[in-house]
């Protein structure tokens, strides 16, 4: 099995660069079903270079991003307080959070470990927020040129099946856990990338980034060949889910 513990180091440079965003209008949704206040002290678990990071920052007083992989964790603002932790053991202490926020990062987990974790560093009723950006339209929507897809497809992915976000076994495992059930929103998050950052998105993912370095230089490559438009959409949803810890 693949650790996905310092499974993006390699690749943190065009993490950073491809990956996307995420939409303020999910944010809201969660500050306000959560009832979130400003002063509230949040933390990013698995919190790559920082993306969901830095917006958390802008919400909250107090955010920390916890961290396993340390050339993605160099990444992240140093406005907040930076953790080499990973979701399993969170060196913190019972109660400390409003909320745990984790973005594109809870599928990773050892669950049967991170959950309780979770709900440790958690105040009574505290929140608990997963996001995902997704291709809008499922996954047959892929806006490249058909060579990219076919190179992809022929890739074997290393990943187990049940650590993918589509296989919902991080839902099932949070069904019986001291969590209220999920509630859900999908929110539209679009734009457009030039070829250097959808080839960066690219080498960001898990069955690219896993790739001996020589074999995945060779792969982008010819990746590369074939991109020879000035931008390509990027059109994407942001499925996100909240909850609050059992009283």
């Amino acid at each position: 099995m693949i650790d996905s513990s310092n499974l993006f180091g390699s690749v943190a440079a065009e993490y950073e660069l491809g990956r996307p965003s995420w939409p303020s209008a999910a944010l809201d949704v969660v500050e306000r079903e959560l009832q979130l206040r400003s002063d509230a002290r949040v933390l990013d678990l698995g919190a790559g270079t920082g993306k969901l990071t830095r917006l958390l920052l802008d919400r909250f007083a107090s955010v920390v991003a916890a961290e396993p992989d340390a050339p993605m964790r160099a990444l992240i603002p140093a406005e907040a307080e930076v953790l080499a932790s990973a979701a399993e053991q969170i060196p913190l202490p019972d109660d400390s959070f409003a909320a745990v926020f984790c973005g594109e990062s809870f599928h990773w987990f050892d669950w049967k470990r991170a959950i309780p974790e979770i709900a440790r560093v958690l105040i009574p009723g505290g929140g608990l927020v997963l996001l995902w950006n997704r291709p809008s339209g499922g996954l047959s929507s892929a806006e490249w040129p058909p060579e990219v897809g076919e190179a992809l497809d022929r890739l074997v992915d290393p990943i187990p099946p049940e650590h993918r976000y589509l296989s919902f076994a991080w839902r099932d495992a949070l069904s019986e856990s001291p969590f209220e059930a999920l509630s859900f929103e999908s929110v539209p998050n679009g734009g457009v990338l030039e070829p250097e950052c959808l080839l960066a998105r690219i080498a960001s993912w898990s069955h690219v980034a896993s790739l001996p370095e020589g074999e995945r230089e060779a792969f982008l490559e010819s990746i590369a060949a074939h991109l020879t438009e000035p931008t390509y959409p990027a059109t994407l949803e942001t499925h996100l889910y909240w909850t609050r810890l059992l009283s």
